[in-house]
């Protein structure tokens, strides 16, 4: 496999409604954007990192996921091949679909489907061959997640591989779960290193080799994935989800929530209500 190069930062940007085909690569960095993305690898393998996941894609997998987690192709096989599908958000919600289905979805679930890569090949073939057809392909794929939606207990969820099998790997594998796991609480930087049985200033400086940001940065980032869907999924007051998402003060929660979604929380809920 081609391994992916750490680069310390994160890209953001959003793709709105999008369809492509081609060769896959590894990634220099994670991506995090509020669309939901749909893969499939029509030929080869990749080796793909969501938030605390790492899942082995095979050729005729298919990935489903809300794109806010941040996430990375670190590794693939020669000459890999997939169709990349991203739809907005705002469409999905306005599907209306169970709500247990939207709750999986925005809760972080990952779906792993092994017959309906066909369908996303032909569709990202459309996309590309003329905007005439691209009403029509949005209408169909609508019509897949409806039929997702009620036969999802016939798709499976892809149980996490591990990334490697190396010592430095490990602690900062132990560190990603403690933050996925703890992100809630009012959790510090030497809590996490203490966890993983290092010392702060190793700890940092190992996670940002790895991960290709810093410990702090991780941490924000699920707290802030975790508002997002509180602010989809329920009235809660913006003060409430503040803290339900572990944020100390409502100042910080908005600061944060601002330099990642360019948008206050407010105006989040608003847009995609």
């Amino acid at each position: 496999m081609t391994r992916a190069r750490i680069a310390p930062k994160i890209h953001t940007v959003s793709f709105g409604f999008h369809c492509e085909r081609g060769r896959q690569f590894p990634m220099e960095s994670a991506d995090q954007h509020n669309e939901i993305e749909l893969n499939f690898v029509e030929r080869g393998e990749m080796l793909f990192r969501r938030g605390a996941e790492t899942v082995r894609l095979s050729r005729g997998e298919t990935a489903i996921y809300w794109a806010a987690v941040p996430h990375q192709v670190v590794d693939v096989t020669p000459s890999t091949r997939i169709s990349w599908i991203v739809l907005p958000l705002a469409w999905f919600l306005a599907w209306k679909l169970p709500g247990e289905f939207n709750k999986q979805m925005l809760g972080g679930k990952m779906l792993v489907l092994n017959n309906s890569g066909p369908r996303l090949t032909g569709w990202a073939k459309d996309f590309t061959k003329s905007p005439d057809l691209r009403p029509a392909v949005k209408l169909e794929i609508e019509a897949f997640f409806r039929r997702l939606a009620i036969n999802s207990r016939t798709a499976n969820s892809r149980q996490p591989v591990p990334f490697s099998e190396e010592h430095q790997c490990r602690h900062v594998e132990q560190m990603v779960g403690i933050i996925t796991d703890r992100f809630r609480e009012p959790l510090s930087i030497p809590e996490i290193a203490r966890g993983a049985g290092l010392n702060p200033e190793y700890a940092m400086r190992l996670f940002r080799n790895r991960w290709g940001l810093t410990l702090w940065t991780f941490l924000l980032q699920q707290r802030i994935a975790e508002a997002r869907r509180l602010l989809l999924l329920s009235d809660a007051p913006l003060v409430e989800v503040a803290f339900a998402c572990g944020f100390q003060s409502v100042g910080r929660f908005y600061e944060a929530f601002k330099t990642q979604c360019q948008c206050s929380p407010g105006a989040y809920r608003r847009n995609h209500s």
